[in-house]
């Protein structure tokens, strides 16, 4: 369950690591707008009056953005809780330099009250994503600064300017109540309406959570049967193997009359039980070898060879077969083709296709076996006229022990591992392998392998 019990805490690393992030594109953002006002000032677009405060503000917020870098730069190791805190703290400098920005560019009428809110939908959705009540942790933070600076201007701490200026005491405190309440309500209006969005989305982003750890727990538990299953087959067939090859001597010594004599009926009871212990004994070999396959554990002994003669092998050894139902070959083979392979499982792998190809071609049919290759990859080809494939199978082709649909029975079954050898094998070569059919027109199973020199 090591997946599993690594989920967590691979998820609060993710956290982390996404709150970093936020907080480096933060740092961008504060230099990309340091810069925009110093262009605004070089140019003269910034009036006297407010020149010496905007450069003030400016250089202030270069200073705590560029200690924030700095920190960044250092520590690259947090827990969540000092991320967190750290982006909090700088969160609050910039509603400082949001209200320094309000004072300068004219008080109660400035238009700028605004950046308050942008700050609070950023802290929702960007930076505080994961913890929806940090939206009003901003907005009273926001509410504090914006209505201290209201009242500490109206008290003389601050030097009043801009139209509130002419306003009679009375009527400032009017104006000061007005925006008060209605920047105030603003800031919650919007923190609640962030906030609900925000928890909603954790919501879903904690089901989904959960949902993931389920099916990693589910994968870990398929896996663990899987490989319970693996062990209990190969275990299987490693001791079944030597009372099957007992049991096929002392028939084999019954049948050739070295223990006595043996009648014609006797003598076909035996063949036939000899034919079925080989059948089974093939099955446990392929059993073996799928899962030295799958774990890639199969040994290979690699060497130059010429894939159509390969080909030609497999089709000398299958030729009495595919006689019985009279079944024709077509070898095309216009020019040596060179891979470096091993000979022997190469030559498995053209067994096991023409062979399946004779199980699934009607009597007088024809298979066409094929190789040819481009400038990089030898092409090896078995085409024959029967039954097809229906494309709703082709996923389920390789797998082992799988059964296809919409087909009849061959007269003489496989076990289902044939196809999956193939798969294993040519993959451990570097190559490929897939099928081209439409069902009732026959079918084509095509795989490819580097020449050599070649690795892919």
């Amino acid at each position: 369950m090591a997946i599993v019990s690594n989920y967590s805490q691979d998820e609060h690393q993710l956290i982390i690591q996404d709150l970093k992030n936020k907080f480096s594109w933060a740092l961008w953002s504060r230099y990309i707008i340091a810069a925009f006002a110093i262009v605004l000032i070089y140019l003269g677009l910034i009036s006297d009056a407010y020149m010496q405060y905007s450069l003030g503000l400016v250089t202030f917020l270069i200073t705590y953005n560029i200690i924030a870098h700095i920190i960044s730069l250092v520590k690259t190791k947090y827990s969540l809780w000092q991320i967190t805190t750290l982006a909090i703290i700088f969160q609050v400098f910039d509603i400082i330099s949001i209200t320094v920005l309000i004072y300068i560019t004219g008080w109660l009428d400035s238009p700028f009250w605004y950046l308050y809110l942008v700050l609070i939908v950023f802290s929702g959705f960007g930076m505080f994503s994961y913890y929806s009540f940090t939206v009003f942790l901003i907005a009273i933070c926001s509410a504090v600064f914006y209505t201290g600076l209201l009242f500490s201007a109206y008290i003389g701490i601050f030097p009043l300017y801009g139209p509130s200026f002419n306003l009679t005491p009375n009527e400032l405190l009017i104006s000061i109540n007005n925006k008060a309440v209605f920047t105030l309500a603003s800031f919650f209006i919007f923190a609640s309406t962030i906030y609900y969005f925000s928890k909603l989305l954790a919501e879903h982003r904690a089901e989904l959570s959960r949902k993931n750890y389920e099916l990693l727990k589910t994968m870990e538990e398929m896996k663990d049967i899987d490989r319970m299953k693996d062990e209990f087959v190969s275990t299987a067939s490693h001791e079944l193997r030597t009372p099957l090859s007992v049991a096929r001597e002392n028939m084999s010594l019954i049948k050739d009359g070295v223990i006595g004599d043996v009648n014609e009926q006797q003598k076909k009871l035996l063949s036939t039980s000899l034919t079925n212990v080989d059948r089974l004994s093939g099955i446990l070999n392929n059993l073996l070898d799928l899962s030295k396959i799958e774990s890639r554990s199969l040994d290979l002994f690699p060497q130059i060879n010429d894939l159509g003669e390969m080909a030609k092998k497999a089709i000398e050894l299958l030729q009495e077969k595919a006689d019985h139902k009279k079944i024709k070959f077509e070898l095309y083979c216009p020019q040596p083709v060179n891979t470096l392979v091993d000979p022997d499982q190469i030559l498995r792998v053209f067994i096991n296709l023409i062979d399946n190809a004779i199980k699934y071609t009607e009597k007088n049919g024809k298979i066409t076996i094929g190789v040819e290759s481009t400038d990089n990859k030898a092409i090896a080809y078995v085409s024959d006229n029967g039954k097809g494939i229906p494309k709703k199978d082709f996923s389920r082709i390789f797998v082992r022990f799988s059964r296809l649909s919409d087909f009849d029975e061959p007269a003489e079954k496989g076990s289902g591992l044939g196809l999956s050898i193939c798969r294993g094998i040519v993959e451990m070569h570097h190559g490929k392998i897939w099928v081209e059919s439409e069902f009732g027109k026959g079918s084509k199973f095509i795989f490819t392998l580097p020449k050599v020199g070649e690795k892919k």
